[in-house]
């Protein structure tokens, strides 16, 4: 006996097909016979709450080309604006986006923003390996002031020029402790020296650079050595505070009447301007920059900019070749 229900589902299904199939000769003969089909106006369609702009109807027929549609300048104007008020409604209306926006650039153009253009700019410089160049004369002239730090008759010498006012040079010192991480890694096979450089010349660039310097001046390395660690160290969460300098000078162990005057007098600016310059002619004019010397060979090579720790770890291996 034959199963009914299959017999009337299969009859149902064909029926279907044969209906569809009818319609569309049906819309065949309708376009071959020169007629055309207007499609429903454009005027009154929202997109996510909001009416497109365009305000044409649109018209097909058997003749039209897809590429004959035209978008007027008042369409694409009005998409946008229609585009601006979802933003708008996102952070709460338009006063918002534009506070928002004019925030989000004013950091991205701000210099001392490491997420910032410049400060990313910095960041694929530091990235770029620089070619090992000779010159015995120019570094020993570096060395001959310098206060290293680590084994001071290493054959490698990694020589920091940095403004203690600038974030960058923080964060390499305080945050990434690049060079204690270097000493710790090399040990006795290099030794590390801070120098200053006025970098963009922050508020309190100079009298920090000249507080460092004056510690050698009426103290000792040691001290130095402390001042430019305690200044960098304690800048983590905003700059160190000039008023506490003094406090630093006498935790140096220095005598602050002696290392005051030294400051207020400016005696080691000078020096100063001599170690920026110094550090400039390396090609080192941003903050920080790094300066690698072999000793022994006269040999050099520089990193530009914060970066990580494997950029100088290449630097040092290959001048240690």
């Amino acid at each position: 006996m034959k199963n009914l229900s299959h017999t009337k589902g299969a009859g149902a299904l064909t029926n279907f097909l044969l209906i569809i199939l009818i319609a569309l000769s049906v819309v065949q003969i309708f376009f071959l016979t020169g007629n055309s089909f207007n499609f429903p106006s454009f005027k009154d369609v929202t997109f996510f709450g909001y009416k497109l702009p365009f305000d044409t109807d649109s018209k097909v027929d058997d003749k039209t080309d897809a590429t004959d549609t035209k978008v007027s300048k008042s369409d694409v104007l009005g998409l946008k604006k229609a585009l601006l008020e979802i933003e708008y409604n996102k952070v709460g209306g338009k006063e918002n986006y534009e506070i928002i926006t004019a925030a989000q650039k004013k950091s991205l153009l701000d210099p001392n923003n490491p997420n910032g253009i410049a400060g990313l700019k910095r960041y694929v410089a530091a990235g770029q390996p620089d070619a090992v160049k000779s010159d015995k004369e120019k570094v020993e002239k570096v060395l001959k002031d310098a206060v290293i730090e680590g084994n001071k008759d290493a054959d490698i010498v990694v020589v920091e020029y940095s403004d203690t006012e600038c974030p960058f040079c923080i964060r390499q010192a305080a945050q990434f402790k690049i060079g204690e991480k270097l000493l710790a890694k090399y040990q006795d096979k290099i030794g590390f020296a801070f120098k200053n450089h006025r970098g963009v010349n922050h508020k309190g660039t100079q009298v920090k650079a000249l507080s460092i310097l004056c510690a050698k001046k009426v103290g000792s390395d040691e001290a130095y050595a402390k001042m430019h660690k305690g200044i960098l160290d304690g800048s983590v969460n905003g700059v160190y505070e000039i008023a506490r300098l003094p406090d630093l000078a006498k935790e140096a162990g220095l005598d602050v009447a002696k290392w005051q005057k030294c400051v207020d007098e400016k005696e080691t600016l000078t020096q100063f301007n001599t170690q920026t310059a110094e550090g400039k002619s390396f090609g080192l004019s941003g903050t920080p920059g790094t300066l690698i010397i072999n000793k022994k060979t006269g040999k050099y090579a520089t990193v530009s900019g914060s970066a990580q720790l494997s950029a100088f770890v290449q630097k040092i291996d290959s001048l240690m070749k």
